[in-house]
Formats: structure tokens, C-alpha cells, sequence
């Protein structure tokens, strides 16, 4: 009869496996067919109905405004995605459970230092995440600092991805101080 542990040891690949899998999978909606026919349609509603048509959680900026008009020809939802924002002046960022949809004035930058940080596998990490144009990450000074450009959701990614990789700084001597003392007792009678 098997032990507890060994059917743990058992189901332990079979959960690695299942959750590496829907990693992989968490970008599969993007080369997906997305036909969606438009005559006049206030953006809002396009990027809502996208998102629900795709069962897929959307956060759309308040200052998101404008119609699209007539059919948009494109052959994946990320071509229909990158389509309607190109025509709107938008930017979207996919963080793996939420896409994110902002206007292109609300985009900001921000540079990251890069000391103690593989560089290498952070650019490896970025350049895999589901981010539409213009949002974009560069290596500057020498390959010391990064400037990422795009939304919010893009640039606190970006900052967990570099803390992340970010080994800790080196130690001096493991030294520790001991305290000694003594316990003064109360002389109320």
C-alpha cells in the first residue's frame, strides 16, 4: 500500500506539469481567429465586447474615447486588438490575467537600475510578455540601467520583473552582538 508521501511524490510532477501548461497557455488568445464585423461603434464597446468575446477580464482607461468604423480585417485577436488601437491612439498590455487598454497620452517612462540583475533573462522575460506598440523596454548606459515606456499596469510589471531577478547585495561578516543585562525588581511595599 503507498504512503502518503509517496503518493505526494507521485502527483508532484503531474501539478508542475498542469501549471506550466497554463502559463504557456495564458497568451493562447492572441492567435486566435477574431472576426468581428463593425459599422459605427463607440471604441469602448468594441474593446468590452472583444474582451467578453474572448472571455478575457478588460481594463479600459476612462480616457478611452472615439468610434471605430467599418470592418476591420484581421485574421487573430491580437491583429484585431493592435488594429483598433492603432486607429485610436491606444496602447494595451496583457499582464496574464487582465488586459490593459490606455490611450497613448497616459503612457509615462521610467528608468530602472539594473546592478545585481541578470540581464540577459530579464530582457528574455519582457520581450515573451503580451505588450502592444508603442509600449517597450531598452537597455541603456551600458546595459546598467533599463528604460521601460507604457502604462501603469506595463511599468509595475516591469519593476516586479527587476526586483525579481535582483540578487541580494553582498554581506559584510556575519557578526552578532549579544546584549546582556540584568532584571531590576520593583522596591514598592
Amino acid at each position: 500500500m503507498p504512503t502518503l508521501i509517496g503518493l505526494i511524490m507521485m502527483m508532484l510532477p503531474i501539478t508542475t506539469m498542469a501549471t506550466e501548461e497554463r502559463v504557456d497557455s495564458s497568451n493562447d488568445w492572441m492567435q486566435r481567429e477574431y472576426h468581428y464585423i463593425i459599422v459605427e461603434q463607440d471604441v469602448r464597446d468594441v474593446l468590452s465586447e472583444f474582451g467578453r468575446n474572448l472571455s478575457l477580464p478588460t481594463e479600459v482607461s476612462r480616457d478611452v474615447r472615439g468610434e471605430v468604423r467599418g470592418d476591420i480585417q484581421a485574421g487573430s485577436a491580437r491583429d484585431f486588438l493592435e488594429q483598433v488601437c492603432a486607429a485610436n491612439d491606444l496602447a494595451w498590455y496583457f499582464d496574464g490575467g487582465v488586459l490593459h487598454v490606455t490611450t497613448r497620452q497616459e503612457l509615462t517612462q521610467r528608468t530602472f537600475d539594473l546592478s545585481r540583475v541578470d540581464t540577459d533573462l530579464l530582457m528574455t522575460n519582457l520581450e515573451s510578455a503580451g505588450a502592444g506598440d508603442p509600449i517597450q523596454t531598452r537597455l541603456v548606459d551600458g546595459g546598467n540601467a533599463l528604460q521601460a515606456w507604457g502604462m501603469e499596469a506595463w511599468i509595475d510589471s516591469v519593476s516586479r520583473h527587476v526586483e525579481h531577478l535582483r540578487r541580494p547585495a553582498p554581506g559584510g561578516r556575519g557578526e552578532v552582538q549579544v546584549f546582556r543585562g540584568s532584571v531590576a525588581r520593583s522596591s514598592v511595599e
